[in-house]
């Protein structure tokens, strides 16, 4: 299984986990930011968790091999440079990309805070099925990320998103160094100062964003007077991005789901007055469909975007249009399975991107079968099952009644199967096979998920010698120490979602040949 370590690093505290290319948290620890410290105090507290972390991961057989990163700006984020976000004061021209790259010899993806957020909704939240939308950190502070036509937008700089800089007031208090910024009304840190300012000596100056907001859930008067005010603040900064923009949704993080619509609805307000009629009532306020799951998965995003893309670290930012249209029932939904439903279709609607070489691997094996040959096909556990049933719709029947077809499943024979594995040993199960049953024009297709099974790599060496046409069916990326004549990759990293895809590609497979052997 090959997973993403990724870094939520935040100003007050930092995330650091292990999760796949689905989103799913295999591990997970939090510690203290303390960004008061030194940067190279805070790394090495950070490393060392990251170590703990990788060890866990090979204990238990997985493959790490991507670091992802979502951290606040400003940055470079090709380069993967900290440029002093406001709450990581000493994290000053930090290359942290080049020192994870160095320690770790991982390909590392770094992400400004607001655009992961933005990737984490679009893929898997509030986004899914839009193209125009807005997401909005709201937590410690105010940070926003940018889909624009199905495209993430970072800007000249990098800097598109940095929202909190923008002045809504004169006065007020005072963040991202600005008296009466957005962030200075509408962030966690600005809440507090807003309280203090509203109702001078109510609070300890201890007061924190939690205790401010558990107070006003509980239904203290005077925290939900502040946070109706910052609301209000909100909605004048969201009316700015809703007639500018023309977004169908606004996505707010951390704040968002935290007060609900004790924070929102003011916000609402605001832009229903303030906005064009038609913008405003394109839009929806929204808080943030993962909850409090979305700075682990947005910690995770970067490199899941850049699998989905097919990009290496340092090229351009991808296009993130999907290119599927998601039915009305499966937009803004929460539930583990429209999630699920979701990414499946996401990944068979790319199939459209390697259409052409499934398309030849199904006329290599039609014409293999009008020319009285036969195919050969292994594969180990779920891949074992999808060898088995391309073998029974061939030598049985798929739609119409037709003229049984040769075909053979390397894992059917129980008895051969452990014979070859306990004298042979397991890496030889299916090369055995094939070099007594394969002959010159035959079809050996290896299944393989991983693209890496020593078997089914060895069987298709195994074919290619006797003469045979190789297929391989895969994931994304491809084959690993072998060839084969038509690498059939579908474009992802989730063992599930490959299978699935897989499942298709051996009904097209059927298809072409029922097209091929009329009843």
């Amino acid at each position: 299984m090959n997973t993403i370590i990724g870094l939520d690093i935040g100003g007050t505290k930092t995330a650091i986990l292990e999760g796949d290319y689905d989103a799913a948290i295999l591990q997970r620890i939090e510690i203290p930011t303390q960004a008061s410290d030194p940067f190279t105090v805070t790394f090495e507290r950070i490393c060392a968790q990251v170590d703990a972390a990788l060890k866990t991961a090979r204990d238990a057989g997985r493959s790490v091999d991507a670091v992802s990163v979502s951290i606040g700006g400003p940055l470079k984020i090709e380069e993967g440079i900290i440029l002093a976000p406001p709450h990581l004061p000493n994290w000053v021209d930090v290359p942290l990309k080049a020192l994870l790259q160095q320690r770790y010899g991982l390909p590392v993806f770094v992400e400004h805070d607001g655009n992961a957020g933005a990737l984490a909704e679009y893929y898997f939240g509030a986004a899914q099925g839009t193209r125009n939308a807005i997401f909005l950190t709201a937590g410690t502070g105010l940070g926003g990320g940018f889909i624009l036509d199905g495209r993430l937008y970072r800007g000249t700089t990098d800097t598109a998103g940095e929202v909190g800089h923008i002045r809504l007031s004169e006065e007020g208090p005072v963040e991202y160094g600005k008296a009466g910024s957005w962030e200075a009304f509408c962030s966690g840190a600005g809440m507090v100062k807003l309280a203090h300012r509203l109702y001078p000596g109510y609070w300890p100056q201890t007061l924190t964003t939690r205790e401010l907001v558990t107070a006003a859930n509980a239904g203290d008067e005077a925290a939900r007077q502040v946070i109706r005010r910052s609301g209000e603040y909100l909605g004048r900064g969201l009316a700015i991005l809703v007639d500018t923009l023309n977004p169908e949704v606004i996505v707010l993080g951390s704040l968002g789901g935290a007060l609900g619509d004790l924070f929102l609805d003011p916000a609402r307000q605001v832009v229903r007055d303030e906005c064009l009629s038609q913008p405003a009532a394109a839009c929806r306020i929204a808080p943030a469909a993962l909850g409090a799951r979305i700075g682990d998965v947005a910690a995770l995003v970067a490199a899941i975007s850049a699998q989905r893309n097919k990009i290496k670290s340092g090229t351009p930012p991808p296009n993130h249009d999907d290119g599927v249209t998601m039915s009305n029932s499966t937009i803004a939904v929460t539930t583990q399975f429209s999630n699920a439903l979701a990414d499946s279709v996401r990944v068979q609607t790319s199939l459209i991107q390697i259409a052409d070489v499934i398309e030849a691997s199904a006329q290599a094996i039609v014409g293999a079968l009008q020319q009285g040959r036969k195919v050969i096909v292994c594969g180990n556990g779920g891949s074992a099952a999808q060898a088995q049933h391309l073998a029974g719709e061939l030598v049985g029947k798929y739609g119409p009644v037709r003229k049984a077809l040769p075909s053979i499943a390397l894992t059917a024979d129980s008895g051969i199967v452990t014979c070859i594995a306990n004298d042979f040993g397991y890496d030889q199960l299916f090369s055995r096979q094939v070099e007594a049953y394969a002959q010159s024009g035959d079809i050996v297709i290896g299944i393989t998920t991983s693209g890496k099974s020593p078997n089914v790599l060895k069987a298709l060496e195994t074919g290619r010698q006797k003469g045979a046409v190789t297929i391989a069916m895969t994931g994304e990326r491809g084959l690993v120490g072998s060839q084969a004549d038509c690498v059939v990759a579908v474009p992802s990293g989730s063992t599930a979602r490959i299978q699935e895809a897989h499942a298709f590609i051996v009904h097209y497979w059927c298809d072409a040949v029922d097209a091929a052997f009329p009843a």
